[in-house]
């Protein structure tokens, strides 16, 4: 990881200053910037500013994070993540305690890694840092310093009220059977963990402690084409159109009688730009934006291309991988 990131006295301090009480506004600090400086050297760092999420910049360490992001960002039961959280070392609120509309009289609180490490027998693995301390024995004091997660959703749930998801990530399903020499897990004398799971079962237990469910979620197994169709889809969703809500809904209506009749977009499109009455970008924007919002209901496990016909929707992605977004394990 960068130089900066790793286990430190000062950077215990930073970790704490953004996550000691963690929101779900705009305001929200994740443990690891996507930086040079906070990033791992191994990694692949990027930011990414979602509409979903008032527009603030997420901070994410992998392409697998990425997919995984824009799949849940897709969904449209999701209302909030905290990426690259803090795992508490001590006790700490539940995540919705945050939340707005939420009530937090019935939420249970996480009782905190050092808990939960003495429990399974892994107080050992935990990291540490060292502070002066002149009322010590030997003038140093023993500070646990607090493993990060990947990605934390806030999800609406069919009645109404809310629940947190937690997911690992990770590029592959053996990926999570490897030894852990990884970015957030080294052992105090910087040797692999004996137990390739401990780190696995750490997290979840810390979770399960708040009565939140644990995926681990493995990048290739996203589909290849949901992944391509995501990104691209991505990045037009913020996009400004300078064409009013109501032409907005008329030219989706026309998209919609492409999709059914097997006409290619880019052929309406041309017809429309050819008139002078609506730009190229405004056309492409709505079309693309009418995908992601779920208003065009094409086949999103098949390329998307303008210039040729589309395939309406087969298999809903949100259902596909409904599993990974359910409050309790199907």
């Amino acid at each position: 990881m960068g130089a900066s990131s790793r286990p430190s006295l000062a950077r215990l301090k930073t970790i704490m200053k953004r996550q000691l009480q963690p929101t779900w506004d705009t305001s929200y600090m994740p443990a690891i910037l996507a930086s040079r400086a906070e990033a791992p050297s191994v990694s692949h760092a990027l930011t990414i500013i979602p509409e979903k999420l008032a527009g603030r910049e997420v901070h994410l360490l992998s392409l697998s994070e990425l997919f995984a992001v824009l799949l849940g960002l897709y969904h449209p039961n999701v209302v909030g993540l905290q990426e690259q959280r803090m795992l508490s070392p001590g006790p700490q609120q539940h995540p919705l305690h945050s939340f707005p509309n939420v009530i937090a009289a019935g939420l249970t609180p996480f009782k905190g890694m050092i808990d939960v490490a003495e429990r399974l027998g892994y107080l050992n693995l935990l990291p540490r840092v060292y502070a002066t301390d002149p009322d010590s024995q030997d003038k140093r004091r023993t500070i646990i310093f607090p493993y990060v997660g990947d990605l934390l959703w806030a999800i609406r749930g069919v009645n109404g009220g809310y629940y947190c998801v937690n997911w690992s990530v990770k590029d592959s399903e053996s990926a999570f059977k490897r030894p852990l020499q990884s970015k957030r897990f080294v052992t105090p004398i910087n040797q692999v963990a004996n137990e390739p799971l401990a780190r696995h079962e750490l997290e979840r237990t810390y979770y399960t402690d708040a009565r939140i469910r644990t995926v681990l979620v493995a990048g290739d197994a996203i589909n290849e084409q949901v992944r391509a169709n995501l990104r691209h889809l991505f990045l037009h969703h913020r996009r400004v159109i300078t064409v009013d809500e109501s032409e907005q809904l008329t030219l989706l209506e026309r998209f919609q009688s492409c999709l059914e009749s097997g006409t290619p977009p880019a052929e309406l499109i041309v017809r429309l730009t050819g008139a002078g009455k609506y730009s190229v970008e405004d056309c492409r924007n709505i079309f693309y934006q009418g995908i992601w919002y779920r208003k065009l209901r094409v086949d999103l496990l098949r390329p998307i291309l303008i210039d040729r016909p589309l395939h309406p929707e087969t298999q809903d992605i949100v259902e596909l991988y409904a599993d990974w977004f359910s409050e309790d394990a199907c």
